[in-house]
């Protein structure tokens, strides 16, 4: 997609640095990408597809408590801000208006926010807010867990 259409569906990036970091692919998702699983999609409502993955035990519903729960099993906590940690990692998950997730991205050693963009391209940005639109909501909430 190209950059003006990107800031079109995400005009906060207009204001901030962000870069495209690799071309468009249909996997992983967000989810996936945040949890830096580049092999499979991950979706609760398809169950037995290969290429698709949903963590036993979560229940396979699309909401925010369930997503909390991917992350949580992933070792994430939640934690007040999305200022860069030393030696932690953080993720950030967004909402639409009805509370539904929308997105995740992770913070990267640099302190940039790494984005999967669905099925289009990956994404550097500078500030976690730069997602916050129509398109992706506002951000929910942010967990972090230690760097491995």
């Amino acid at each position: 997609m190209p950059r003006e259409e990107i800031e079109r569906d995400f005009p906060n990036l207009r204001t901030s640095q962000w870069t495209i970091t690799s071309p468009i692919a249909d996997i992983p998702n967000c989810i996936g990408w945040a949890l830096h699983d580049n092999k499979q999609f991950w979706d609760p409502s398809v169950v037995g597809v290969r290429g698709y993955y949903w963590p036993p035990g979560v229940p396979r519903v699309w909401n925010l408590n369930n997503i909390r729960r991917v992350f949580e099993i992933h070792g994430y906590e939640l934690c007040s801000d999305a200022e860069l940690e030393t030696g932690f990692e953080k993720i950030a998950v967004y909402v639409d208006e009805e509370g539904v997730p929308t997105h995740a991205t992770f913070q990267k050693e640099s302190g940039e926010w790494s984005s999967k963009l669905g099925v289009w391209e990956d994404i550097e940005h500078t500030r976690v807010d730069s997602l916050e639109s129509h398109a992706y909501g506002t951000v929910a909430f942010i967990m972090k867990r230690k760097r491995v």
